[in-house]
């Protein structure tokens, strides 16, 4: 029987066994400790513009991190809401220990899975790197297995900066991992240092919460999930501060002591979510920055401060925070850190997230150079996806930049690679009028179906949503408005002359037709607010609207994809020696060496490479498959 492991228990290593679990598979999820499944040692949160995106899709695939946030979320707001469904993503604020409960209680009663305490140490193989034996752990024993899923977040010769202090550490309080990262070091696989960090954890009693601005919440929230009920944990606000001029003179005045720009950080940060040194360094003419003041939990009483993530001493943090409005006495229970740790090279990956030259190793996470729950949650679905597939013989499940963010994210790490941490941004999506987040379940219904992860109940709830639609959306088009029929006197009153008849889908690609006005026509079609699982009114009438007005945009995006898709059918061969192709430029030679793509459409995307590039290359195949 083929059996899968997968390295971790973070949200990578979580989906990746959930999912493997999930089609059937024989899977161990091995990590240092159990206690620590799920947990969030940065912000407690999940979900944001394009992050939240990706949460959807990895639920209409048949992914855990959804669920999981429904069942532990404590605060929900929909991003970006008045911008337009494209962009809009949901958001929610986690309470953390029942969000690590919840992940394991979910993970232990699932059929196919085993949990496993230990550290890996080394990845055997019978020869070479060929045909994989199985995991070696630091006790000495070894799990067998046929294919094996690392997610070794930032664990991978881990350090821990505050100040001018260097510890060995995956994160706080627990150890690194220095004996498989050497390994992987010494297989020759291109590696690079990273760093992140945390801000520091205050105590809720200290905070004078008067002086802040309150943030509330969605009312009702709106789950992630395109399968919850309902959200069951009691809701809390947020807060915001803003910082001071007496937060940067103190974060000036000690710029050497912190371990960023003291010399002692030797890893790039991530761009958009920098440390409040970076800020006010790189952003001197910003009078302010914005702190979030967020609950850790409803069982403790820790608050985070998102956005004040950092590296200086423990003294200077807590002079920092109490020059913060309602921080003046503030205590810090756990300090901002710094972390720096190994990632390798994405280009080195396979679509499928394989590893080039590993056989039976797939990677997935901050071991990629990806930052932040979601990018990490996305990789592991679908390397656990593929690593089942692949000991199955099936072809390899890979998504397309027009059909999903997770496809733009595999797609950027494997065909551009990344010098920083990469972070999901809805600005990466070239197509991003046809990912709209409230669509992934409809969206990537066939994909699902292929996995096979979701069972008959969850798909049979989509495939009705997605009849109803099209139902909904055929019987606007032969509705007929004039100022006689019911729908005449709405469309009156919202100041639209009806000289000529229209149907009521031509109706609402009026922009005079508010949410308001929708309503009231869409109340006349019979079986408008029927209820059914899954089924929002407010919620597919937006995406109704947004359907009808937009088309015109999607068609003309719909044939520039035709073309690209093409050019994605094309695939060069693994064992081409482009280096001996005449004709090609030597810039282009090296690009094409260096990221290796699988087809002529992953080559189109590699920063360099002109579309003139691509058609002589297309030409070379043609003759050489002629010979």
């Amino acid at each position: 029987m083929k059996h899968v492991v997968v390295i971790g228990g973070g949200h990578a290593g979580i989906e990746a066994a959930h999912i493997a679990a999930r089609m059937g598979m024989p899977t161990t999820l091995l990590t240092m400790n159990l206690d620590q499944i799920g947990q969030m040692s940065c912000n407690p949160s999940i979900g944001g513009v394009g992050k939240g995106h990706m949460v959807r899709e990895l639920d209409a695939l048949g992914g855990a991190m959804g669920l999981l946030i429904d069942a532990t979320g404590i605060h929900f707001r929909i991003l970006n809401e008045s911008r337009g469904v494209a962009v809009r993503g949901p958001r929610a604020q986690a309470d953390k220990v029942k969000y690590r409960s919840a992940a394991r209680r979910m993970l232990e009663h699932l059929e196919h899975l085993k949990l496993r305490q230990g550290m890996a140490t080394a990845l055997v193989w019978q020869g070479g790197t060929r045909n994989l034996q199985g995991v070696e752990l630091l006790d000495g024993s070894m799990l067998l297995c046929d294919a094996v899923v690392v997610t070794s977040g930032t664990f991978l010769n881990g350090c821990i900066l505050i100040g001018d202090r260097r510890l060995e550490a995956g994160r706080a309080g627990e150890p690194a991992s220095t004996h498989l990262a050497e390994q992987l070091r010494a297989l020759g696989l291109r590696h690079r240092r990273l760093k992140t960090g945390t801000s520091p954890r205050l105590a809720r009693a200290s905070i004078d919460f008067s002086k802040l601005q309150i943030q509330p919440g969605d009312d009702p929230p709106r789950p992630f999930s395109f399968f919850s009920p309902s959200i069951p944990q009691p809701q809390v606000p947020c807060h915001i501060v803003h910082t001071t001029p007496a937060t940067e003179t103190i974060v000036q005045e000690n710029l050497p002591k912190s371990s960023l720009y003291g010399g002692h950080i030797e890893g790039v940060g991530p761009r958009y979510c920098p440390s409040i040194e970076d800020k006010f360094v790189k952003f001197p003419d910003k009078g302010r920055h914005q702190i979030f003041v967020e609950p850790e939990s409803l069982e403790t009483d820790e608050i985070y401060l998102a956005g004040l993530s950092t590296s200086l001493p423990p003294d200077v943090q807590l002079r920092m925070v109490r020059s913060l409005p309602g921080f003046e006495v503030a205590e810090i229970l756990r300090p901002g850190y710094a972390i720096e740790y190994d990632s390798f090279d994405p280009l080195q990956l396979h679509r499928d997230l394989s590893v080039e030259g590993l056989d039976g190793v797939w990677f997935a996470g901050q071991i990629n150079g990806t930052t932040g729950y979601e990018e990490a949650a996305g990789q592991g679905l679908l390397a656990g996806v593929n690593a089942v597939r692949s000991l199955r013989g099936q072809e390899a499940i890979v998504l397309g930049r027009e059909q999903a963010y997770l496809g733009v994210m595999i797609d950027d790490l494997v065909t551009k690679g990344t010098d920083e941490p990469y972070r999901m941004l809805t600005a990466r999506a070239e197509h991003r009028l046809g990912l709209a987040c409230d669509l992934a379940d409809g969206r990537l219904l066939a994909v699902a179906r292929e996995v096979g992860a979701l069972g008959p109940e969850a798909l049979a709830q989509v495939e009705a949503k997605v009849a109803r639609r099209d139902t909904l959306k055929a019987r606007c088009e032969a509705a007929w408005v004039t100022l006689t029929s019911p729908f005449g006197p709405i469309a009156s009153a919202a100041g639209i002359r009806l000289d000529a008849g229209l149907s009521l889908s031509d109706l609402f690609r009026r922009q005079h037709m508010g949410p308001a006005e929708a309503d009231a026509c869409l109340a006349l079609l019979e079986g408008w607010n029927q209820e059914q699982p899954g089924w929002n009114p407010s919620t597919e009438r937006d995406l109704l609207l947004f359907d009808l007005r937009y088309a015109p945009y999607r068609d003309r995006e719909a044939k520039l994809l035709d073309g690209q898709r093409a050019w994605d059918q094309v695939r060069i061969p693994s064992d081409l020696r482009i280096e001996h192709l005449h004709g090609i430029s030597r810039e282009v030679m090296e690009k094409l060496v260096l990221h290796r793509p699988e087809t002529l459409g992953q080559a189109s995307r590699i920063p360099g490479i002109t579309p003139a590039a691509v058609t002589l290359l297309h030409l070379l195949l043609h003759r050489s498959w002629s010979i």
